[in-house]
């Protein structure tokens, strides 16, 4: 659902097929609300932009158990401030702890 968001699909788009039916938040409009509310943490190469060519699949890889070199090969933006395996698993553990 981040992700779908950070490529801005809203409405029906950002949900369909995306959202269990048990799911706390259910509807597209809590969903955008809770992404808008995550802000810059999103940004996990820390250039102060939210990319989901980088900063998505990023979060991606990393939901997916995508772990050293292959989390971050070909995705790291060239204006990163956070650019090395150490500092992007850091990053996302701090972010997402129980992962």
């Amino acid at each position: 659902l981040i992700l779908r968001s950070m490529f801005g699909l809203s409405d029906e788009a950002l949900i369909q097929n995306a959202v269990s039916p048990t799911a706390q938040y259910k509807s597209s409009a809590d969903i955008t609300a809770r992404v808008n509310g995550l802000g810059l943490l999103l940004d996990v190469d820390g250039n102060s932009k939210i990319n989901p060519l980088s900063d998505g699949l990023l979060i991606l890889r990393y939901l997916f158990g995508i772990r050293g070199t292959t989390l971050i090969d070909g995705v790291i933006a060239t204006d990163a401030t956070r650019n090395t395996i150490s500092e992007i698993e850091a990053y996302l553990v701090k972010i997402a702890p129980n992962i």
